[in-house]
């Protein structure tokens, strides 16, 4: 299954459209895209989902261990009732070596969620479940006016929803170029992912199986 998520305004206000080959799948909008931690609301199908920040209270991690510890939480809830939610956690690669990921509960199914730069070619975030993966975002390097751009391969329908969801919550944390207005601007990233737990999470034969669903 495959689907984008497009962005269309970007200004104290950001403004999402979802869809796939047949049409228009939902949408989505930041309506205080000028502050950290706004609230989206998505419709997605047939349901309204709004995730919501949560920070932690002081001293709330303070005595977790790093892989226990939870960041930048975000609460779900699907048509007014709770329903899951998203934060950063660390993974340890080696003695000296960690990196974030982004964890979801959703519906009581667990997701974790990847970055890996591919250089040139972008970046792409592969989605697990239980060790497997069901889903992945894939970033191109250019960015033209601030509108990113998100193409969704999954497995299913379910795991098509959950991509839609981290794909929201990601461009919160790293992309919401917050209150910022561009006319003809062309941004160009590149980032290269050397870590080798992280470059093994990247199967570049996945987009090719879930197009077939």
């Amino acid at each position: 299954m495959l689907c984008e998520v497009k962005q269309t305004v970007n200004a104290l206000h950001a403004a999402f459209e979802l869809f796939n080959a047949d049409g228009a799948l939902g949408d989505a909008l930041f309506p205080d895209n000028f502050l950290f931690g706004g609230p989206c609301v998505c419709h997605y199908r047939q349901s309204e989902f709004v995730l919501c920040y949560r920070p932690a209270s002081p001293g709330r991690n303070l005595f977790r261990g790093a892989e226990d510890r939870a960041w930048v939480p975000y609460s779900i809830a699907m048509n007014g009732e709770p329903c899951g939610w998203i934060c950063e956690k660390e993974q340890s690669s080696g003695f000296f070596s960690r990196f974030s990921y982004s964890f979801m509960e959703l519906f009581e199914t667990e997701y974790e969620m990847y970055r890996v730069g591919l250089g040139k070619d972008g970046i792409v975030y592969p989605i697990f479940v239980k060790g497997r993966q069901v889903a992945q975002i894939e970033k191109p390097t250019v960015v033209r006016n601030n509108l990113d751009e998100y193409k969704l391969c999954s497995l299913n329908e379910e795991a098509q929803r959950a991509a839609v969801l981290l794909c929201l919550y990601l461009d919160a944390r790293a992309f919401a170029h917050r209150g910022q207005i561009a006319r003809s601007s062309v941004e160009k990233t590149f980032f290269l992912t050397t870590n080798k737990t992280l470059k093994a999470k990247y199967d570049p034969n996945f987009h090719a199986r879930a197009a077939q669903m």
